[in-house]
């Protein structure tokens, strides 16, 4: 992975692990060969997050889309099930951050009003609850 490219992942990692912080007692980074980007502890109970990043918006349209699949490096980029509990969706331009459980879809298309105006914090509260 180009030096830029692992740049823009890190800092969607680092700024979600952040967000995270906020509202879990234990949060951890995973090193880049693991499933997950993020651990995180809530409840007592742990949860495994992946961490989709963009540094772009999609020219002629005024929406985000993440690829919700693994590397292209890997044979089955599709996750399994239980593997991920939580995905988290970032916007460099925006510095922000819209999580979500796991989507039956290969895509997200997220609007840019929605990305940019997403309270992060209420967000990831929201799903917390419904996730223990």
């Amino acid at each position: 992975m180009p030096l830029a490219t692992e740049r823009v992942g890190r800092f969607g990692e680092y700024l979600t692990a952040a967000i995270l912080s906020q509202v879990c007692d234990t949060v951890a980074v995973v090193p880049h060969n693991a499933s997950a980007d993020i651990i995180f502890e809530h409840n007592l109970k742990l949860y495994k997050c992946q961490v989709k990043t963009q540094s772009k918006i999609e020219e002629h349209r005024n929406n985000w889309r993440f690829d919700m699949r693994k590397g292209q490096r890997v044979s089955h980029r599709k996750y399994k099930d239980n593997e991920i509990d939580l995905f988290a969706f970032v916007s460099i331009t925006h510095r922000n951050v819209v999580f979500s459980k796991p989507l039956d879809q290969a895509q997200l298309t997220i609007n840019d009003e929605h990305m940019k105006n997403n309270d992060a914090i209420k967000n990831i509260k929201d799903i917390l609850k419904n996730l223990s």
